[in-house]
């Protein structure tokens, strides 16, 4: 009893730091963004988080081994996230608006619970399932509360709502797969597929000026000092300590964590960058605290 509780206080922990982390990976993202085309930051993004995962295997402390396991469960879990999530979640800000956006990516908690609710068994009081629409009620306040240019076009929500059932699915599927597959192997096959499809995308995106462009971005330290934190924190580590609380928490209280990540957006936007600040966007934040507070200290 004593070492499953120690479980659940680490993992929600993970929870928390993982949703910390991304939090300022958009700050990360806007600064190489400045320096370089998106298609190519993802490129360098996931070729050094594959570096890393590389150094770590050979460093002989993790390991792989897929004998006699799902392959085909998890290769699909490494497509949900990061691949298909990025994709319609790139897709959906291009063809809407990041307000827009972020009110939509915050039904994700929501979509979780009902999917492992069907699919996991996992059963959730009204109470806490209340407590869950409190948080993504101050996620959709703060996202409003951004001011942001872009039509809203169908095709637009409806990469959107891939992203949203991406990420929904992913998070059912590594907890699916918890018991056969270590934090680091489900993180190990993300990285993979993310290096693998993210270079091909900006092969096929810039022809010719593909190997100049990753030279350049490779060289430049506007790009690569930010992209170091996008890989290695907000990509491996990030990545493990998720993949680590998906094995030991209900998706519900997990998932509940991704509404922290615009609290810590916008404040670190206000604090590093100089971004202005609402009595509506703190609003926004303090229902989101309180939802996540409600939500993991339930029974």
């Amino acid at each position: 009893m004593e070492i499953q509780k120690d479980r659940t206080k680490s993992a929600t922990l993970a929870a928390l730091g993982t949703c910390v982390i991304y939090g300022f990976s958009f700050m990360a993202s806007r600064i190489a963004l400045q320096h370089a085309p998106a298609a190519i930051m993802l490129a360098i993004r996931f070729l050094v988080a594959m570096l890393v995962m590389l150094l770590l295997l050979a460093s002989g402390r993790f390991r792989i081994d897929l004998k006699g396991k799902p392959v085909g469960r998890f290769l699909l879990m490494g497509l949900c996230q990061p691949v298909i999530y990025f994709i319609g979640e790139t897709n959906g800000i291009n063809f809407t608006s990041s307000s827009f956006a972020g009110i939509l990516i915050a039904t994700i908690p929501v979509a979780t619970a009902m999917l492992s609710a069907v699919f996991l068994h996992e059963k959730m009081s009204l109470r806490t399932f209340g407590w869950i629409i409190c948080s993504v009620i101050g996620a959709f306040i703060i996202s409003a509360a951004q001011t942001s240019s872009g039509a809203i076009q169908l095709k637009g929500i409806l990469w959107l709502l891939v992203a949203v059932i991406s990420a929904a699915v992913f998070y059912v599927l590594s907890r699916s797969a918890s018991d056969v597959f270590t934090p680091f192997e489900r993180t190990f096959i993300m990285m993979f597929l993310g290096w693998v499809c993210f270079t091909v995308q900006a092969a096929v995106t810039h022809g010719k000026d593909f190997i100049p462009l990753m030279k350049s971005g490779l060289t430049d330290l506007n790009v690569m000092l930010p992209i170091l934190y996008l890989s290695v924190i907000s990509s491996v580590v990030a990545f493990m300590l998720q993949n680590y609380s998906v094995t030991y928490l209900e998706l519900a209280r997990i998932t509940v964590f991704e509404n922290v990540i615009p609290v810590i957006s916008v404040a670190a936007g206000v604090l590093l960058l100089g971004e202005p600040f609402s009595p509506v966007q703190l609003a926004g934040m303090a229902l989101i605290l309180l939802g996540v507070y409600k939500v993991t200290t339930s029974d």
